[in-house]
């Protein structure tokens, strides 16, 4: 991976790309070290970036690892708004969550018992086309990849699974919105699993990220001590979610300009004047 501090690599079309500050991964760390195999093997890293690099796929906590949460179930979809309200209130919220058993032998990070509900058109009109609502319903990373492990996608086991993961979630966004299926708009309806996350977001059995237990541990860095690489993403500090995942990024790429660089940027940022 380096050589006279040029970085390279090697896309799956046999093209190579070659920078000279860094590499920057998003990917996460078990998809970043099967990309490292080759270098790995050849005695490109050292052991020191061997050993950090190991570290990061470890989730087994007796070790020191951090273990990973586990996956999803989602449901995308366009609805007929008829005779629904335009507006969010209190008896019909934007955005709820439905948990099904406060007593459940995980609380609610058992399976399939609590689902988070949206429907952003209700405070933006201009999400949906007139007389149609969107909604968004998912388990937060309380979905087994085991359940799914293993099934052909084009199989009918599969497809029964996910219906049947479909019909859940459906009957959370019922709680507010009665009848929700019935007005799906044909051709609307997406039903995301751990296989779909794992095949279209390469995330590894599907899983959205570490499960860091504040006080006790914390995430990694962006630099690694394989010289030239970085990470980035929702594996690495500040953690989940869009806006952390954002924030990551910067993290990263203030690490790679200079500090005049930085003050050169902040100059181009303009304060709201007072009111």
């Amino acid at each position: 991976m380096e050589n006279d501090k040029v970085y390279g690599v090697k896309l799956v079309n046999g093209k190579e790309i070659k920078v000279k500050q860094a590499i920057v991964s998003n990917a996460d760390p078990y998809i970043t070290n099967k990309l490292l195999s080759k270098a790995r093997s050849s005695g490109k890293v050292n052991d020191k970036a061997e050993e950090y690099m190991d570290s990061l796929i470890n989730s087994d906590k007796k070790s020191g690892g951090i273990e990973n949460l586990k996956s999803f179930i989602h449901i995308h979809a366009g609805i007929d708004a008829a005779g629904l309200p335009t507006e969010a209130s209190a008896d019909f919220p934007a955005q709820w969550a439905v948990v099904r058993d406060w007593d459940a032998p995980e609380g609610v990070e058992s399976p399939r018992n609590i689902v988070l509900c949206s429907m952003p058109s209700l405070i933006d009109p201009t999400l949906a086309p007139e007389g149609k609502h969107v909604l968004h319903a998912y388990v937060p990373a309380t979905e087994p990849y085991e359940w799914w492990e293993g099934l052909d996608r084009n199989s009918e086991e599969y497809k029964k699974k996910k219906e049947e993961a479909a019909d859940f979630l459906w009957s959370a966004i019922e709680e507010y919105v009665p009848g929700a299926r019935n007005r799906a708009v044909e051709g609307t309806v997406q039903i995301g699993t751990p296989l779909t996350h794992e095949r279209f977001l390469r995330r590894t059995r599907g899983t959205y990220g570490p499960r860091v237990e504040a006080g006790t541990q914390t995430l990694p860095g962006h630099k690694t001590p394989l010289d030239g690489l970085y990470l980035t993403g929702d594996f690495t500090f500040p953690g989940i979610g869009v806006p952390a995942t954002a924030a990551a990024g910067a993290i990263t790429a203030n690490n790679l300009v200079s500090i005049p660089q930085h003050f050169a940027m902040l100059d181009k940022i303009k304060l709201p004047s007072k009111l």
